[in-house]
């Protein structure tokens, strides 16, 4: 029978902790052309002369961007199962063992150790890989999660292999007895309560207990220091890297905010601004914690802003307990606010900070203090947004959030180079093409200030980008008489959209409308953000293979909300 690479066990662990470090330098090394390209064009957007792209790489570049070819696993591309492939021919490498002897059995537990240590070093917010290496957040939370998997793998293996042996010598009562083997254990089952509580359902329906859960690491990293001999190696980096991290957060989380305005939506979302907290990349994360809805739940948002402004945007739909909480305590606020304004003098104070009505015919905005405490934006994108001239930007209702991020931040590149050199040629000129896709008419309230004012800005033709809005109303809508006798009753008149762009009744033939700027953008590479249902993003995928050619590319980046 094949020996084992390194006889070492303890060696064959620091080995596999390396081997995953120099993987993640190469998800490190796959970004930096882009890196050199944008300080090559300097800041102007990319354009490459037609036919630039072999057949062979186009056809790569195709299979790379279809959505993913294993059932029943919809999230996982080309690209991410061979990562997961490197990453478990990693742990088979280094974990193969012929298990003949007791001895046998420390490996995975030194594996494990390995693998706890390197979750640690991936689990603060500011992340060493994400800040230093510029891995993209998503990249690095789909390592953290193998690598978690992975630990609770070599730990019951472990486990397991060590009571089998107990039983079978009859040695079972003796060794649990144990203190160090009682430690053990511990740390095992806190792994197993982290594990079982991040599983996809309960994750989703009960966050509070996937969130808090992980508190039990603190159980494994004792358990882990006090059942092995030299676990401080691997636990310890990634533990003061955390330590710093949850140190400055906690110093930052007392630093009370108030909104600045509020705003309640139809459709039932919040929208509130923040002054002071500032996004670094389009469409990063905040966490976010209201005591008038929870005193103890943080949750994460994705943060509407751009990078260069002095505020952070959130438009939060109630959708669970803690976003539809929020909704009422806003909507309470608003209500308050509006009696207020009903029972003040008919002359308008210019003094008073009160905001007025938004364009939503169900939305009052206010200044009425609400405390929050904001911690972050966190996140690295994989995408240079701007690089590219053509950028596509597919939303399923909600998910327009980092599409208006990403639009703000490329029309603001256009304008700081309106003043500069710039070809009069269309294809040096940013192109903006947005598809929303919605069930009511109603919901294109949520951005339609944003979307107004960027289309404004965009309009001037001296202003050196384009940008195209198309909305897809998928609900049934109200027909002709239904309207009359609406009206007739004296009822609230239907809902009309009068901002910028083409509103569509029905849903959209993604493959038409990506061909469609093809034709418009002919020879010029584009990058497309989606983000929605997964069935849009998997039709966003497919789109944007079919119209992939040899004279360009549609390079995908899916704006994902995985924790």
């Amino acid at each position: 029978m094949p020996e084992p690479i390194l006889e070492d066990q303890y060696t064959a662990a620091r080995a596999y902790f390396l081997c995953v470090v120099g993987l993640l330098f190469i998800e490190s090394a796959i970004h930096w052309p882009l890196y050199f390209l944008e300080l090559r064009n300097r800041g102007k957007p990319v354009t490459i002369s037609s036919k630039t792209h072999w057949q062979i790489t186009t056809y790569l570049h195709k299979l790379a961007t279809l959505p993913s070819l294993i059932p029943f696993v919809t999230d996982y591309t080309l690209p991410i199962i061979l990562r997961l492939l490197a990453f478990i021919g990693l742990n088979i490498l280094w974990g193969y063992n012929s298990i003949e002897f007791s001895t046998d059995y420390k490996l995975y537990g030194w594996l494990t150790i390995a693998n706890g240590g390197l979750a640690l070093l991936m689990a603060s917010r500011t992340n060493l890989f994400a800040l230093v290496l510029r891995i993209p957040s998503p990249v690095i939370l789909l390592y953290h999660r193998w690598i978690g998997i992975a630990t609770v793998a070599h730990a019951t293996t472990h486990f397991a292999l060590n009571v089998q042996r107990y039983i079978k010598t009859d040695q079972l009562a003796d060794s649990f007895s144990n203190r160090r083997i009682q430690v053990g254990i511990m740390a095992w089952l806190a792994l197993a309560i982290m594990f079982l509580t991040s599983l996809n359902f309960i994750r989703r329906r009960f966050f509070e207990a996937f969130y808090y859960s992980h508190a039990l690491f603190f159980v494994f990293v004792v358990g882990a220091l006090v059942h092995a001999t030299k676990g401080p190696e691997f636990l310890l980096p990634g533990l003061l890297l955390w330590g710093v991290d949850r140190a400055i957060r906690f110093w930052d989380n007392f630093r009370r905010v108030e909104a600045k305005s509020i705003t309640t939506l139809s459709g039932d979302v919040t929208k509130f601004t923040i002054e002071g907290r500032q996004v670094t990349h389009p469409g990063q994360i905040a966490w976010v914690q209201i005591p008038g809805v929870s005193f103890l739940n943080w949750h994460p948002f994705t943060v509407a802003s751009a990078p260069g402004q002095e505020h952070a945007v959130f438009a939060i739909r109630g959708l669970g307990g803690y976003t539809k909480r929020l909704n009422h305590l806003a909507m309470d606020n608003n209500i308050d606010s509006t009696k207020k304004m009903s029972t003040s003098s008919a002359e308008p104070d210019k003094s008073s900070s009160i905001m007025p009505t938004s364009v939503s015919n169900t939305s009052v905005t206010t200044d009425k203090p609400l405390k929050i405490r904001v911690d972050g934006p966190y996140g690295v994108g994989g995408t240079r947004w701007g690089l590219y001239p053509v950028t596509v930007l597919v939303a399923g209702g909600i998910g327009i959030t980092p599409g208006i991020s990403i639009a703000t931040h490329i029309i603001q590149r256009a304008l700081f180079a309106r003043d500069s050199q710039h070809s009069t040629d269309s294809r040096q000129n940013w192109h903006i093409h947005l598809l929303w896709v919605l069930k009511d008419i109603k919901h294109t309230s949520w951005f339609a200030e944003e979307l107004q004012k960027l289309s404004e800005l965009a309009a001037n033709p001296d202003v050196p980008v384009t940008f195209n809005i198309t909305i897809h109303i998928t609900g049934s809508a109200a027909s002709s008489a239904q309207m009359e006798e609406s009206i007739e009753m004296g009822s609230e008149s239907p809902f009309k959209y009068v901002g910028p762009g083409v509103v569509v009744n029905g849903r959209p033939n993604l493959k038409m409308w990506f061909e469609d700027v093809k034709r418009q953008r002919s020879g010029l590479e584009a990058v497309v953000s989606v983000c929605g249902p997964r069935s849009l993003m998997n039709g966003a995928r497919k789109s944007a293979a079919e119209v992939s050619t040899v004279d360009g590319h549609f390079h995908v980046e899916e704006e994902t909300f995985e924790l």
